[in-house]
């Protein structure tokens, strides 16, 4: 197989998977290991907008004590620091807070609901995933990606009639 052919069917294959990654993701079909800010909960530490990558959860789940964590609560992704932990029965529950806020939140949230503790955050990149999580926008993307494509790649077939003897 041509190189460059081999080349361009590889780079269709990973923005085929990444689009099918982030569509998925958005949909909150597969769990992933960044979240984004959505709220100013949590400001001045962490703003709306900031990208947080997400470290594991440790087994010793008392030292997440002060830590900030991504969490579930009825299926939205919250983002609060862990103002307390405490054991019952057989799990582990916390309290979380948000920076900004006054008072802790109103429930407690079992550690197996917990995606990850932040390690990283990045602000602004995770303007981005916001914009997408709107169907409308993310449409609009795909729509305007697969576009992109479709100009590049018939761009690429007219270079190489040219060039071909």
């Amino acid at each position: 197989m041509d190189p460059d052919k081999a080349l361009g069917v590889v780079g269709y294959v990973v923005l085929t998977v990444v689009l099918v990654y982030l569509v998925l993701s958005v949909m909150g079909i597969v769990k992933i290991p960044w979240a984004t800010v959505g709220g100013f909960s949590m400001e001045p530490t962490l703003e709306a907008g900031t990208l947080v990558v997400l470290c594991p959860v440790p087994s010793n789940v008392t030292s997440l004590l002060g830590h900030v964590v991504v969490y579930d609560h009825y299926g939205e992704y919250i983002i609060h620091r862990v103002i307390g932990v405490y054991p019952s029965g057989d799990t582990y529950y916390i309290v979380t807070k948000g920076d900004a806020n006054q008072v802790a939140d109103p429930w407690e949230t079992p550690v197996n609901q917990i995606y990850g503790a932040v390690c990283l955050g990045v602000q602004y990149i995770g303007l981005i995933t916001l914009t997408l999580r709107k169907p409308p926008t993310l449409i609009l993307a795909i729509v305007v990606l697969l576009v992109l494509w479709l100009v590049l790649d018939e761009a690429e077939k007219r270079v190489n009639s040219r060039d071909a003897p």
